[in-house]
This record gives structure tokens, sequence and C-alpha cells, in this order.
């Protein structure tokens, strides 16, 4: 008897988690997804991190040459996501310096589609600056596919081997 009402109940339930789910998309509130750093040593902080972690992607992508390994498909594929890597953390890292260390720009939300981007010295070509750089998901999203797929292929390419190992 349950078995019966179980599809029933789903085809019930899915187009309300469906129109749940596009009112939490479509329609925020304030969610404060923005990290902001009130005090210097939470942005020094946040900027060795940046540091370390552009420092790491360089050193894997000397790694990953020196040992020849860039010569397999997903380890090229893994080298392409720290250079995006790479300049996401320096897109960061100069964004962070504008607006939270030396306070040149500042963001003032004039509703809810619509902010304005104010400067300092009301320098048009800062503002325009700051804009691009805070399209970093330019550089991240890539980074995460690179390497998502760099490592799909090696676990790929281990699957395969393991399989000539078990037919042999």
């Amino acid at each position: 008897m349950i078995k019966n009402r179980l599809p029933s109940l789903y085809l019930i339930l899915k187009p309300m988690l469906a129109i749940a789910a596009a009112i939490f998309i479509l329609l925020p509130i304030n969610v404060s997804a923005t990290q902001l750093h009130a005090s210097s040593e939470g942005v020094i902080t946040h900027q060795m991190g940046h540091i370390f972690f552009l420092f790491s992607m360089l050193v894997l992508i000397f790694t990953v040459t020196d040992k020849g390994l860039n010569k397999q498909k997903g380890w090229r594929l893994i080298q392409c996501s720290a250079f995006f890597f790479i300049l996401w953390n320096l897109d960061a890292i100069t964004a962070h310096f504008f607006d939270n260390q030396i306070h040149a720009v500042k963001i003032e939300n004039i509703s809810i589609w619509k902010m304005r981007i104010i400067t300092n010295n009301d320098s048009s070509l800062l503002a325009w600056f700051y804009y691009m750089l805070k399209l970093d998901h330019l550089l991240c999203v890539p980074a995460m596919l690179f390497l998502y797929k760099g490592l799909s292929n090696l676990l790929d390419v281990q699957k395969q081997v393991i399989v000539k190992k078990d037919n042999s």
C-alpha cells in the first residue's frame, strides 16, 4: 500500500521543491554572501592565503613539468587549472588591495539589481578596472573545470590500467 502512494507523493513534492528552489534563487533576501574584513589583520591573513595558494600553484606547474607528467593529458589539464588559479589569485589580491587595504574603491548598493562603484578620486578608469577585477569568476570557474577534467582523465586512465591488469 505504501509503494502505491510514493510515486504520487513524489509527483506532488517535485513541483513544490522546484518552486521553493526558484524562490530562493530568484528572490534572494540579504544573504551576506560576501565576507568583509573589518580590521587589517583579517585582510592581511586573507591576502597571505591568496599568496600561499598562488605560490602552491606555481610549484605544482613546475613539479609537473620537471617530473615529465605533462606528457599525460590529465596532468596538462591540471597545469591549465593551476595557471587559471594563479591568474585568479593575482586578480583577487589586486581587488582586495583596492577595496580592503587602501580603501580606494567602495561599492554602494542602489537597489537589488544595481550598484555603484565609488572611487576616492572619482576615476572612471579605476572604477572600470575594479569592475573587471570583480569578474574573477571568469578565471576561477575555468580553473575548477580544468581541475575536474584533469582529475577525471587521470581516474579514467587508472581504471583502464586496472582493467588491463585484471584481463591479463
